[in-house]
C-alpha cells in the first residue's frame, strides 16, 4: 500500500495529469526552440565569462600575449566560481589600496555586483545542466523555454520570452561593468 503511494506520488511528480494535457499544445519545432533559446542564453555567458578573465588577467600583466596565456592555460581550467572568488579578492585588494578599511558593517565596496555575478552564476548553470520540458498544456505553452532540476525532486522552473531578455541585460550590464572595471586597471598601469 505504501509502495503504490510512493508511486503515484512519485508519477503526478514527474508526470502531468492526462486531463492536463492539451494535444493542440503540442509543437513540433519544440527542440529548435528551446536550442535556440538555451543557445542564446550560453552564447551570452560565454562571452561574459571572458570578459571577466580578461579582468582577471588584466590584474596580473599589461602584456596581452601574457594575458592571453593566462586564459589559455589557466582559466579554461576554472570553474565560473573560482573566477567569481577571484574577482572578488581583486576588488578588494584594489579598494584596499585606494584607502577602503575592509569591517564587518561596510562589508564588500562591490557587493552588489557580487550578488549579481553569484545570481548570474545559478542562471548560467541551470541552463548549462537542467534538462528541458516541453509543455503539455496552455499555461506552459505560453514559456520560451522549462528546465527541470532533479535535486531532492523535480523542480519544473519555466523562463517566459521577456525573462530570457531581462536575463541577458543583466549579463550585459554585469560585463559592462566589469569592462570599465578592467579599463580602470589598465589605464593606472
Amino acid at each position: 500500500m505504501i509502495t503504490r503511494r510512493i508511486e503515484e506520488t512519485a508519477y503526478k511528480l514527474y508526470m502531468a495529469r492526462i486531463e492536463d494535457f492539451d494535444p493542440d499544445c503540442f509543437e513540433p519545432n519544440y527542440e529548435e526552440r528551446t536550442y535556440l533559446v538555451r543557445g542564446k542564453i550560453i552564447a551570452h555567458f560565454a562571452m561574459f565569462e571572458k570578459n571577466i578573465e580578461t579582468l582577471i588577467a588584466a590584474e596580473f600583466s599589461a602584456d596581452s600575449a601574457d594575458r592571453r596565456k593566462m586564459q589559455n592555460i589557466i582559466f579554461d581550467r576554472m570553474t565560473f566560481e573560482n573566477k567569481r572568488t577571484s574577482v572578488k579578492t581583486i576588488l578588494l585588494n584594489r579598494a584596499i589600496e585606494e584607502g577602503f578599511e575592509p569591517s564587518k558593517r561596510e562589508g564588500h565596496p562591490h557587493k552588489r555586483l557580487m550578488d549579481e555575478l553569484t545570481y548570474l552564476n545559478s542562471i548560467r548553470n541551470q541552463f548549462a545542466h537542467f534538462p528541458t520540458i516541453q509543455a503539455s498544456n496552455k499555461l506552459e505553452y505560453s514559456y520560451a523555454i522549462g528546465l527541470m532540476e532533479y535535486r531532492d525532486s523535480p523542480n519544473f522552473k519555466w523562463f517566459t520570452y521577456a525573462e530570457i531578455d531581462t536575463i541577458i541585460n543583466r549579463t550585459q550590464s554585469a560585463k559592462i561593468e566589469i569592462l570599465n572595471l578592467t579599463k580602470k586597471k589598465q589605464s593606472s598601469i
